[in-house]
């Protein structure tokens, strides 16, 4: 009996420590990638990894701690699970990876922080803690002073207005939104704009908006931030919004560089501000006779000048009426001289001697007789001294002996009168003859 109870005794205790031997164990490592210094602005990741012997029954509880003056990120995408010996035990886990980009120089202090597992086979979950860490950060050379210092490969920026017309009202709004795109750069490590008072406007900013740009294959492209800020007119007057200078240190060219972005100017009215020209009413009655009509400068430059440009044309109407009436009445008076002249009267000459009737020719010989300033009036047939013109005097005269004759007459000198024209065309001297007396 007492054997059988020794067997039992020593079987318990056994299984017992069998038991014991497969109890879940648990391990968490912690290390920074660097683990030297690094530049400002650089991001330095903080690996944590969460290992049992068994498995877990619920993902490790992974916390988010805060490192002054430090941006500190946990992406979603960078989970690894494990499956490691060590020293002969089979180990599973969970590695997961904090970003830790510091803004200056300077030493950052990374806190312990603890992280509950739920390993499989056990009751209960299990917390560790990881060790206290320091990050040691520093500055390229040449980017001592920056006000903020932010490495990008490349950075762009540009700010937009609204409303961009330039005159507001009192009581209205303007916006100025600011966009900057860093490449390869998280959008959440953009500095921010910094926006000023000016007096005379509340100004009012909304919360930034960022975004990353990423692509499938080369993953993350840029990112961009958009800093917003919306000022409220209080009276009126003459605004600028100043300008925006953002500074940053260019990682390709090891360089510092500044984006300016230009001042924006803008006028605000009184809100019950009347038309220049417009008058209440009731301008003389109750309280409206205390009513103050604000008149901006530029809108009295323009007034004046539309008074001046209306009194210029009043004036010059009625003499510029006057001239163009002169100027029409010579113009058809120059028509009439012409079509009554002696070029017209060559012409119809010309043409009755085409037409060989010497019913036509007479009559069109003297028009252009009396026309032509060369002969006295009233003029007489041999005032013609030119040779071709006696001919066809002399046909005229011999119309009135015999009609045939007159007829032949004409067609002879038909061709014979284009000499005295192109003659008639020559120029007498520019200059009168000297007075020899």
């Amino acid at each position: 009996m007492m054997r059988r109870f020794v067997v039992m005794l020593c079987l318990w205790l056994a299984c017992t420590c069998a038991a014991a031997d497969e109890a879940p164990r648990t391990m968490l490592r912690a290390h920074l990638e660097p683990s030297g210094p690094v530049v400002a602005g650089s991001a330095v990741t903080l690996v944590v990894d969460t290992l049992t012997t068994t498995w877990f029954t619920a993902a490790p509880d992974w916390p988010m701690f805060d490192v002054h003056d430090a941006f500190v990120t946990l992406p979603d995408d960078n989970a690894q699970n494990l499956n490691e010996t060590i020293d002969g035990v089979r180990w599973f886990g969970v590695s997961r990876a904090y970003r830790i980009v510091p803004r200056t120089a300077g030493a950052f202090a990374v806190p312990a922080f603890g992280i509950t597992l739920h390993p499989g086979g056990m009751d209960a979950p299990v917390t560790l803690r990881t060790p206290p860490l320091t990050i040691t950060a520093t500055l390229p050379p040449g980017a001592e002073g920056m006000t903020t210092f932010f490495p990008a490969p490349g950075l762009s920026a540009k700010q937009r207005i609204e409303p961009d017309g330039g005159t507001l009202e009192v009581g209205g709004t303007i916006t100025r939104i600011v966009t900057q795109r860093a490449d390869a750069t998280e959008s959440m490590l953009i500095a921010p704009v910094q926006f000023g008072d000016i007096d005379g406007l509340r100004r009012y900013e909304k919360p930034p908006q960022t975004r990353n740009i990423s692509e499938d294959r080369t993953g993350l492209v840029a990112g961009e931030r958009t800093d917003t800020v919306t000022y409220v007119v209080n009276r009126r007057g003459r605004y600028t919004l100043p300008p925006i200078d953002i500074e940053w240190w260019n990682t390709a060219t090891h360089r510092r560089e500044t984006i300016h972005l230009p001042a924006v100017s803008f006028t605000a009215r009184a809100a019950h501000e009347k038309p220049l020209w417009a008058i209440p009413a009731d301008a003389l009655a109750g309280a409206a006779r205390h009513t103050v009509i604000f008149l901006n400068a530029r809108d009295i430059a323009l007034a004046l000048v539309v008074l001046a440009c209306l009194a210029a044309g009043v004036w010059c109407y009625p003499r510029v009426h006057a001239w163009l009436r002169r100027f029409s009445r010579w113009w058809i008076a120059q028509r009439k001289q012409r079509a009554e002249g002696e070029f017209a009267a060559w012409r119809a000459l010309r043409q009755a001697v085409d037409a060989g009737a010497m019913r036509r020719v007479i009559p069109a010989l003297y028009r252009w007789i009396d026309a032509s300033p060369r002969f006295t009036h009233p003029a007489r047939l041999d005032e013609l001294a030119e040779p071709e013109l006696k001919h066809l005097a002399q046909a005229v005269e011999s119309h009135y002996e015999s009609a045939q004759s007159a007829e032949n007459g004409v067609r002879v000198k038909l061709h014979r009168l284009k000499p005295w024209k192109r003659a008639r065309r020559t120029r007498g001297p520019a200059l009168p003859p000297l007075n020899e007396g």
